[in-house]
């Protein structure tokens, strides 16, 4: 087993060497977590493995299948929530839940998990039952085993067989709902909005190094067609939190017609002390209707409720309306950490995404995640990275592929339902515990009601009310002799 999880090890880690070498500071710290993490997560996965066998040998056919999901989808809820990476440790699909996709908002990872893991335990049966031979098998069993091995084997072909039905099943529902992007003509029950990604081409500013000036600059030229406009994560570094207001004045003073996020890196100094040294990414809206931002977010702490911004909207045959668009942001990492927007307490319209990757591996990954939240929160994510090869794009809503990869700034309108309904999902509302807990019932629960005593329904009470309802049978008269 040791040889078979330091295997399991190495491969891992080859296979995320390239984009890892640049991750932290040096590239010997680099290597060196990324062992520590794919040791720990393969001795995890063994584990749960090993557990299934010694374990699932204990429970009735029914539990002993749903048993190994149930584990799979626990361990790496348990993982996402407690590692440095969330679910970028998870050995789970990232690129869509394909006919599954529909349970997101319902399941949300844990969901996914347990599919992966559901059908890794019908296509090893499957396999094991052809490798073996399923006459031979039978017939064996048939002719040496006596009748209880017989049932429990009959027993355990109907358990996968069910199993197997049900996974068939919850993929229809995929094949009968459409989800496509809304029509971006504004009307009576849709608002459209246009949304933007500033992310200045180094060769039009002659420099690699983009300063706060070239993303005004740059901003200026969309604010036109433009409502909300993104800058990509630490576009801009600040030494103070006065430089801070200095600069988010600046950028409040020149850009118009639009709200714009700035993302940016700020050097802040002990409040007991006042010395400084600590930095923090944040993110603030800035626009012309407020002198404060309309919101400010610091990378790994939610803001706890969505901020309302005003959009104006022509309607035909209506003068102008004011439609509210809730909007809320989150910075980049924090989109592998699905607990963290169970803060919210309602659900945006929009989340804007700021990012810097340093790979396009990295970059797609990223992506692939913000489609899952996007997916499992009900809205619309806005993601701008503005890493070298980095992708950006909108997810949620019906788009599901990226707009660009690598610089370039770019602008697209959306549709959004009126009036938006900020009503959570049940995976948002329930935190992700619930299908944790459907899980476990699916392995116990059945059993237990199986096992429930429901004396009111027992067949020979059941009998004893039919029969007060009965005619009395007539009583045959005697004959007089």
């Amino acid at each position: 087993m040791t040889r078979l999880i330091i295997a399991i090890a190495v491969a891992g880690a080859l296979a995320r060497t390239s984009p890892s070498l640049n991750a932290l500071s040096s590239t010997g710290v680099s290597i060196a977590v990324l062992c520590a993490l794919t040791l720990v997560t393969s001795i995890l996965t063994i584990f749960i493995v090993y557990v299934d066998i010694r374990l699932g040998s204990f429970l009735d056919t029914w539990s002993r299948v749903t048993f190994f999901p149930a584990l799979w989808s626990t361990l790496w809820f348990a993982v996402s929530s407690v590692s440095p990476i969330g679910r970028l440790s998870a050995w789970s699909p990232t690129e869509g839940g394909g006919y599954y996709s529909w349970m997101a908002p319902f399941f949300g990872p844990v969901g996914s998990d347990w599919i992966v893991a559901a059908w890794a335990v019908v296509l090893s049966q499957a396999i094991g039952t052809w490798y073996m031979g399923e006459d031979e098998e039978e017939e064996g069993i048939a002719t040496t085993a006596p009748a209880s091995i017989q049932t429990s084997h009959s027993s355990q072909r109907k358990s996968f067989l069910l199993l197997t039905v049900i996974l068939l099943v919850l993929a229809i529902p995929s094949l009968l709902l459409s989800n496509f992007p809304l029509a971006v003509v504004a009307g009576p029950e849709i608002t459209p909005l246009s949304v933007g990604c500033v992310l200045p081409p180094y060769r039009r500013y002659k420099h690699h190094t983009l300063t706060l000036n070239d993303y005004i600059e740059e901003s200026k030229k969309l604010t036109s067609s433009a409502r909300f406009l993104l800058w990509p994560e630490g576009a801009v570094t600040f030494n103070s939190e006065n430089e801070l207001a200095e600069g988010l004045a600046k950028v409040r003073n020149v850009t118009t017609g639009s709200v714009v996020g700035v993302s940016f890196v700020e050097d802040f100094g002990d409040p007991n002390s006042g010395t400084s040294g600590s930095r923090r990414t944040g993110v603030a809206l800035v626009s012309q209707e407020s002198a404060s931002p309309e919101l400010v977010y610091y990378k790994r702490h939610l803001v706890p409720t969505p901020k309302g911004m005003n959009k104006t909207d022509w309607v035909p045959e209506g003068p102008p309306y004011t439609r509210p668009i809730p909007v809320t942001a989150s910075i980049c990492l924090d989109f592998a950490f699905p607990s963290l927007f169970t803060e919210l307490e309602s659900k945006p319209a929009l989340i804007l995404a700021p990012g810097r990757t340093w790979d396009i591996a990295v970059g797609l990954t990223m992506w692939q995640q913000i489609r899952q939240r996007a997916e499992e929160l009900g809205t619309m994510i806005l993601w701008c990275d503005g890493g070298d090869g980095g992708v950006s794009g909108i997810a949620g809503g019906g788009f599901e592929d990226f707009a660009q990869v690598g610089l370039g700034s770019w602008v697209k309108t959306v549709g959004i339902q009126y009036p938006f309904s900020e009503r959570r999902t049940l995976n948002h509302w329930a935190s992700g515990l619930a299908p944790v807990l459907l899980a476990w019932f699916l392995v116990f629960g059945t059993k237990i009601l199986s096992h429930a005593h429901f004396g009111a329904f027992k067949l020979e009470n059941v009998s004893k009310v039919r029969n007060l309802f009965r005619r009395p049978e007539a009583v045959p008269e005697g004959n007089l002799i």
